[in-house]
């Protein structure tokens, strides 16, 4: 089965660098590194959304998932022994495999945030809701395009 999963990148925090880093890396090679989530639990031919933007104007950009590789190929400059960001959580990020995303896929490559929100139902009744850290949606089907399922 194929997941959807999405991240928010703030722009006020760690993962916004690594996020450059990463737009680089696609942009020169169409493959870019990626830290996996928490449990290690996306898995090759998974799909990865990023949401950027400032708030109320949210993009969310879509990658696939092309291979999974072991926490020794972290790169140098992620964070490592603290979370991502203050206020979320407090154990060491040290221990997530990596994921080689590509832009080079047959889904859409840009959808609004909000879009996401309203067919799946996510956040409900909060405007400014947005997930915290990787999290996987659970009805990929009702994502505002043709996800394979």
């Amino acid at each position: 089965m194929v997941n959807y999963w999405h991240v928010r990148i703030s722009a006020k925090h760690q993962p916004m660098k690594d996020f450059l880093y990463f737009l680089n890396d696609i942009t020169l090679m169409r493959k870019a590194q990626w830290d996996s989530d928490t449990t290690n639990h996306i898995k090759q031919h998974d799909y990865l959304g990023f949401i950027t933007g400032p708030n109320g104007k949210e993009c969310v950009k879509i990658y696939l998932v092309t291979k999974v590789l072991t926490s020794e190929k972290r790169h140098m400059h992620w964070a490592t022994h603290n979370p991502h960001t203050k206020g979320n959580g407090i154990g060491s990020v040290d221990h997530r495999d990596v994921i080689i995303l590509s832009d080079i896929h047959s889904l859409v490559k840009h959808v609004e945030w909000n879009d996401v929100r309203k067919a799946t139902g996510l956040g409900k009744s909060c405007s400014h809701w947005m997930p915290r850290g990787t999290q996987r949606v659970r009805q990929p089907h009702l994502l505002p395009f043709n996800f394979p399922v």
